[in-house]
């Protein structure tokens, strides 16, 4: 199960990065906490002798017809927007080497979400995930930041910019900081 608190893992398995990259997609706009309990739950029946991985679980739910009756039975919504992800994500064979450009070609996942993969499953990727509250962490120090992250490419680059800075300066990665900051704003430890 992924646990919202200790998200950065960088030696995952095959089947790990799967399951975090589902956990990416269902986590969008919603409470880590309470997703991360869904998706365990809709992962754990795969009651083969020998389980599958969970892209192949859902591609195995998807043939039987049963992938959306599944979805509904663990509240992993909105529906019709996680079918489409699902069924899209498993098409990604290498997930210890997918890219950027890869992962937002699937539905429901934005440069957000593909750099919070990237961020808290690759040593080697530090760049910034302009969620919520790293945008109202560089509003409270005085840049004029958006509430929501920018769709625009280009704002995008330049506030993710802005916070690369600011953790370079502090000798910390981006992903440290952004870790620090998510625990503080959230009331997490």
């Amino acid at each position: 199960m992924i646990n919202p608190s200790n998200i950065t893992k960088y030696q995952r398995n095959d089947y790990c990065l799967q399951e975090f990259l589902l956990f990416c997609i269902c986590v969008t706009g919603k409470r880590s906490a309470i997703e991360s309990v869904k998706l365990d739950a809709f992962l754990d029946d795969n009651l083969f002798p020998i389980p599958l991985k969970p892209f192949q679980f859902i591609r195995f739910l998807d043939s039987i017809g049963k992938l959306e009756s599944q979805l509904q039975k663990h509240r992993i919504s909105p529906y019709s927007q996680r079918l489409k992800s699902f069924r899209a994500v498993t098409k990604l064979t290498n997930l210890e080497r997918v890219e950027i450009e890869d992962l937002v070609t699937i539905p429901g996942i934005g440069l957000k979400t593909a750099r919070f993969f990237l961020s808290h499953s690759r040593k080697n990727f530090d760049e910034p995930v302009l969620d919520t509250h790293i945008l109202r962490y560089l509003r409270n120090n005085g840049h004029n930041a958006p509430k929501s992250t920018p769709q625009n490419p280009e704002i995008y680059a330049r506030f993710a910019k802005i916070f690369k800075n600011i953790a370079n300066k502090a000798n910390k990665s981006v992903t440290k900081l952004d870790l620090e900051i998510w625990r503080e704003y959230s009331g997490s430890t």
